[in-house]
């Protein structure tokens, strides 16, 4: 086998059971199209007049821009309270600077707020400040400033777009390599799936992640060493629950399907990978289990996913999300600053602040949260998937032991915190990053179980 042949960046998670082996770093499943995508021209929306941003600094601003520039950061703080039952990493859980060593979102946040309320002369004067600052290099706060205004000028580009897929592949493995941004979530979700398998001989996973086939030779790998070995059949169904959104819309001629397909082939996995719509589905007979996992893709699809979720009866639903907490009808442009700022932030140290394609890649489609207006927080996700006949499980301890081990190999400043609730949150620098939680319907057409009670818990699982 010859996985990632052309790579040089294999997937490092050779120690755990629900992360990448060394055989399925070696397998090829991926595909090779190099062919150059482009994306479609974006049209720049400018504030009312526009400014020259070749034009000379005046010296009140460029004493403006030598503060922020020389300002360093203050002392980080280590986070206090108890949020749940927190599972803190060593030498992890300090805070994300101060607010006066971020002056990106400083200029950032007036200047939403001036284009919002049509403060014309306001709005040229930040752009003019900023337009001299940003640059898609150097810290968090000049790449944040590039990002934003952007953003803010209708001009984002780059990203998942205007990768080639073997640029995105390599994107995407070099991503959950260095951070765990995504990677802790998927790790979670593996091993929940593989413990809620437990006895079925026919396995169904609805795919509505962001993964975009990465997620899954860890987990068919894991389905291997199961007692019995794996089940007689896996069907994994790739749902397009919403194409907008970061990190959601893959690049033109990338499909992982096939090459999965082979990959599962080459362990003894029979494996079928389909695409389609989320419609009506009941589950074969009392011997297959269908879980749903729905990574960082509901939130932006909104309640009529959640709803044919529902009324698919599964028995298991892993929902992650961002931590984002959200005021009436969605994120404020200084929240959303705030997000991406973590993420720049976490990245820079993931990639010891050396600049590769893969970063960029990254970067540039993470910032597209900074054009999103959608709902956030753990309280709202409750609320709705309890309207809707779900109850929230607990992650058990085999799983949240799965997710520790893989966290030691990153940043120290990552930490993992298991909730009272049962949803495990991933932090950065003291500050919340996303959650993974379980759910499952809390009334059965079916006769209910004591087993299945413990899906996702390291228990065997029955249907129920």
């Amino acid at each position: 086998m010859d996985w990632l042949e052309d790579s040089i960046f294999p997937l490092p998670f050779l120690d755990d059971p629900y992360t990448l082996t060394e055989d399925i770093a070696r397998y090829d499943w991926w595909p090779q199209t190099q062919n150059q995508i482009q994306s479609p021209t974006i049209a720049a929306v400018v504030p009312p007049a526009t400014v020259n941003p070749k034009a000379i600094t005046p010296k009140s601003e460029l004493s403006k821009k030598r503060k922020f520039q020389s300002n360093p950061p203050a002392a980080q703080r280590r986070r206090t309270g108890n949020e749940g039952h927190n599972e803190k990493k060593t030498h992890g859980g300090v805070t994300g600077g101060s607010r006066e060593a971020r002056w990106a979102e400083q200029l950032l946040n007036p200047l939403a707020a001036a284009i919002e309320s049509g403060n014309i002369s306001r709005a040229q004067h930040l752009l003019y400040v900023l337009q001299e600052l940003a640059s898609p290099t150097g810290d968090p706060n000049h790449r944040l400033a590039f990002y934003g205004l952007q953003a803010l000028t209708h001009c984002l580009s780059g990203g998942y777009a205007k990768a080639e897929p073997k640029g995105f592949r390599s994107a995407l493995i070099k991503f959950h390599e260095v951070s765990p941004w995504f990677a802790l979530p998927n790790c979670l979700a593996n091993a929940a799936i593989v413990s809620a398998s437990a006895g079925a001989k026919r396995l169904h996973v609805v795919d509505a992640g962001v993964s975009h086939g990465v997620q899954w030779p860890t987990m068919l790998e894991a389905l291997t060493r199961r007692p019995g070995g794996p089940p007689s059949m896996v069907k994994l169904t790739v749902v397009d629950a919403v194409s907008n959104g970061p990190f959601g819309l893959a690049p033109e001629g990338y499909d992982f399907g096939p090459p999965l397909m082979r990959y599962a082939k080459s362990i003894e996995v029979d494996l079928i990978v389909e695409r389609g719509e989320m419609v009506e589905r009941r589950r074969v007979g009392d011997e297959e289990r269908v879980v749903v996992c729905a990574q960082f893709r509901a939130g932006r699809a909104g309640l009529a996913f959640l709803r044919a979720v529902r009324e698919i009866e599964p028995d298991l639903v892993v929902l992650s999300e961002g931590e984002e907490e959200g005021e009436g009808e969605g994120l404020g442009f200084g929240r959303r600053a705030e997000v991406m700022w973590r993420f720049l932030e976490s990245t820079s140290a993931a990639f010891k602040g050396k600049e590769c394609e893969e970063r960029r890649v990254m970067e540039g489609e993470a910032a597209r949260v900074l054009e999103e207006r959608r709902e956030g927080g753990r309280e709202r996700w409750k609320e709705k998937m309890e309207g809707l006949g779900f109850r929230e499980q607990v992650f058990g301890e085999e799983v949240v032991d799965a997710g520790r081990a893989l966290l030691r190999k990153y940043d120290g400043n990552w930490e993992m915190t298991c909730g009272s609730e049962g949803r495990v949150g991933l932090w950065w620098k003291g500050q919340a990053v996303s959650f993974s939680s379980l759910w499952k319907p809390a009334r059965h057409k079916t006769t209910a179980t004591a087993a299945v009670a413990a899906a996702g818990c390291g228990n065997g699982v029955r249907h129920y």
